[in-house]
This record gives structure tokens, sequence and C-alpha cells, in this order.
């Protein structure tokens, strides 16, 4: 008997079961604490995708126009659909409601550390919720706390000893730092149309094909007129280096239509030359500008209105006041102030550039031959000369588009600029302007055809594009929306 206990004393046989048993369900319980984990991560990654999204949609719309609010809304309600998984109402769609608490913010706190409820009121008490479109600059979605079972006892995750379940929500702010251009030609335009929606008018076609008359502001601003842009911090930009910029097309860094920075000047005569370099128009010499600097190359179409006496490289040229001989792209028949009626003599210039056979297959989108009655933009007629190998045709002048002068050719947009558009029906906006340096917002911008070469204070063009989803998407590759996520 007591050799029988003392063996079973000394078997060990089945110890592991032991270890097991009362391992068992510890592992059995982290496992399901781990699943939990897993289920409350992904449900709050989905939760948190859709707020980010619904946020970047909107934030896209904050372009300070007076429907911009509207559009954010529009692009929540409608353009995003959003599914999340494992919480308790199963596979379910982000919807506006109930789901969201969306509140457009005119800024948010500077410290990221600084709480934000779903009303954009920070822990310091500041309200920065606005129903203004112009001040909307952030949005901020809140996906409303959805129920999370587990199956591990919720207190472990949640601190709630009373239920298996818990609540798991997100946020996301997103802002629209303004549409961005870089490598411009350092100018702004007035809004040809105050107080109206550019964009609007551009999508109905009232913009387009139109001439502009622009003129600098000076001291008296309004639709129309041109000034000109300089680097943020450089007070002192002089003629020289504005005229230098324009010539080769480009301000010295990048601008945003939040607040761009201006300062006075005039079409004087030098910075007239750095406009007329894209007509291969240059002074003799080595002296600004030089046709033999690469940096201002003319445009490959320069038909201008131009008689040259000498070989082509002379850069002797003048303009002719006999327009059955010799005939560039003329302006609008009408004017009303700065604007023109759309309507300039097509067929005069087809008949002076002897054009006609050449333009035959020339037509509008529904292919109708143009006409005066149905004139073409300046712009469209000015590339297809290009490519249709017409440059080279002769006036009854002898005129040709080709350029001779300088020793390059641009490409095919040399002609072609990027102008910011200021609302000068402002009286804030002007205060700025009549600085010696200003900082004002912009409405966008405007890719504006230079139609004649600078004379006498006047940029004659024509607009082409408006950057923005009104626009024709010329200027998709040009103007870059700064839309991000902040918190």
């Amino acid at each position: 008997m007591l050799g029988t206990i003392r063996a079973f004393w000394n078997d060990q046989r089945g110890v592991a079961m032991i270890l097991v048993a009362i391992m068992l369900p510890v592992i059995v319980g982290f496992a399901l604490l781990v699943i939990d984990l897993s289920r409350a991560n992904s449900l709050h990654n989905d939760l948190q995708k859709g707020a980010d999204a619904f946020a970047l949609a909107a934030a896209a719309e904050l372009d300070g126009r007076t429907d911009a609010i509207i559009r954010g809304n529009r692009a929540i309600d409608n353009l995003l659909a959003n599914e999340s998984r494992f919480s308790t109402s199963g596979t379910h769609t982000l919807a506006r409601q109930p789901d969201l608490t969306v509140t457009f913010l005119s800024g948010i706190p500077a410290n990221d550390s600084t709480a934000l409820n779903a009303y954009g009121i920070d822990a310091n008490g500041t309200n920065w919720a606005t129903t203004d479109p112009k001040l909307a600059t952030f949005v901020e979605v809140t996906v409303n706390p959805t129920g999370f079972a587990t199956m591990f006892p919720a207190s472990v995750l949640s601190g709630n000893s009373a239920s298996n379940s818990m609540n798991i929500g997100s946020t996301a702010v997103a802002g629209n730092a303004g549409a961005t251009v870089c490598s411009m030609v350092p100018t702004f335009i007035c809004n040809p149309y105050p107080g109206q929606d550019l964009n609007q008018i551009a999508s109905s076609g009232n913009l387009l094909r139109k001439s502009l008359k622009l003129v600098a502001g000076g001291n008296n601003w309004g639709p129309g007129n041109i000034g000109f842009l300089r680097p943020k911090d450089s007070h002192g930009y002089g003629e020289t280096e504005l005229a230098t910029d324009i010539a080769i097309g480009q301000v010295p860094e990048c601008v945003n239509t939040r607040l761009i920075y201006t300062q006075t000047g005039t079409l004087s005569n030098k910075v007239t030359a750095g406009f007329n370099t894209r007509f291969d128009l240059y002074g003799n010499g080595n002296g600004f500008p030089s046709k033999n600097d690469s940096r201002w190359p003319p445009a490959p179409n320069v038909r201008k209105g131009y008689k040259t006496t000498g070989s082509p490289s002379s850069c002797n040229s003048t303009l002719q006041a006999d327009t059955t001989k010799f005939r560039g792209l003329t302006p609008d028949l009408a004017f009303s102030g700065q604007i023109g009626n759309g309507s300039w003599d097509y067929d005069g210039y087809v008949s002076v550039n002897k054009l006609a056979a050449g333009l035959a297959g020339f037509k509008d989108a529904n292919g109708n031959a143009y006409t005066n009655a149905n004139p073409p933009s300046r712009y469209d007629l000015y590339k297809y000369e290009i490519d249709h190998n017409l440059v080279g045709t002769a006036s009854i002048g002898g005129e040709t588009g080709t350029p001779g002068c300088a020793p390059t050719t641009g490409g095919i947009d040399r002609r072609l600029f990027q102008a910011a558009i200021v609302d000068c029906s402002s009286q804030a906006v002007v205060d700025q302007l009549r600085g010696q340096s200003g900082a004002v917002p912009a409405m966008g911008f405007a890719s504006v055809f230079l139609t004649e070469s600078v004379a006498n204070g006047e940029v004659r063009a024509e607009i082409v594009d408006i950057n923005g989803t009104l626009g024709r998407g010329t200027l998709a590759n040009r103007v870059r929306d700064e839309v991000q996520l902040y918190r």
C-alpha cells in the first residue's frame, strides 16, 4: 500500500494537462481580446476613411465663392459612398443623416493637441464654426459613434464593466489652402464682370472669345485693369526684375489665391518690351531684351501686321497702318469699357493674309464655317495655323507668322499666360492696390492669350479659360488645388 502511494506520488504523467487547464482560459481569453481589438480597429479604420474622404470632398469646394458651402454639402451628399463593418449595425453605408456631423470652419487651433468638438468649438472655448462661404476654409466631419459588441468583456477595452459593448467614432478636418500656380507671368487683372461669378460667366460662353483692353490701374482700379505681382518678401521688386520675369513668364515663387502680393507699376517701355518678346520684337544690340537670350523666345506664330525691312534677323519691323495688306489678330468691333462684344473682323483677317484655302476645314463644334457672323476665338485660330502649317503663308503685303529675329522659337503656348483675377469692386482690395505693395485674395486664375503686341499702355488679350470645375479644363495641369487633411 505504501509502495502504491509512493509510486503515485512520483508519477509525472499528465502534468501537462494541469498546466493546460490553468492556461487554457488565459489563451482563449487573449485570443478573444486580439480578435476584438482587430475588429474594433477595422471598424475605426472604416469610419476614419469615411470621415477623411467626406472631409476632403467638401474641402475641395471651399474656394471662397458664394456657393462654396452649398457645393461642399452637395459633395458629401452625392459624391461618396462608404461602408463600415463590425458594428452592431452590421455592414452599414454611411449617410449624411444620421451618421455625420458636418461643420464648416474659418480656422483651426494652431496647436494640434487642442481638442475640437464636433461643432467647431475648441477646448479653450473658441468657436471656429462659420456659415460664411467666403470665410469657410476648413470642414470638420464627425462620424457619429456607432455601437461595437465585444466577445471579450468590454471593460478591458472601454472601462465599462456594465456592458459588453462600446461606441466607436471618428473625426477628420480638411482644409482648402487655395489654388496655386507656379511659373506664371507676374500679373493680375480686375474681374471684368464685377459682382458676378466669373466661373459662371465663363461656362456660359459670355467671356470666352471676347477681346479685352487691359490697362494699368494706377489709383483707379476697375473692370479690365491689369496690375503686377511681386514675391512675398520683395517689397523692392523693381522694374528690371518685373520686366525680366514678364519676358520669361515666371514669378520667383508660386502664387496662391488665398493671398497674392501686388505692387504698383505701369506698362513702361521695359515692361512692354518684356511682353513683346512673344511677338519676335526685340531691341537692337544686346540690351534688354536681347534676341540672343533663349529665356524669352518668340511664339511659333507671330503674325501681327508688321512689315520687316531687310533680313528677318535684322529685327527691323514696324507696325503698318495699311490693314488691307498687313493684318494681325484684330480687337472686337465694339467695346463696353475694357470688354469687347465678341465680334471681330475674321473675314478681313483671312482675306488679307490669303488664308481662305488653308482655313477651309476650320469649323466650329457643329461643323459650321467661321465667318464674321460666327467668329472663332483668336486663340483657336492661332493654334490652327500652327497645327496646319499655315504660319508661313504670306499676306498681301508679304508678312508671314514665322519668327525670324530671334534664333530660337518657343512652344505653342508662348503667347498664353496665367493671370490672377482680383475683385476690384471691393474697397478693401482697392485700398491695398493703391499702396506701394499690398496683399489681396484672388478669385482664381485666368488663362489669357495675347492677341496683339503691347503698345500705347494697353495689353490686348482674350481670356481662354478660368480655373475651376466650370472652366474648359485647360488649366488642370497648371493650377493645383491645395486640399489636404489637417486633423
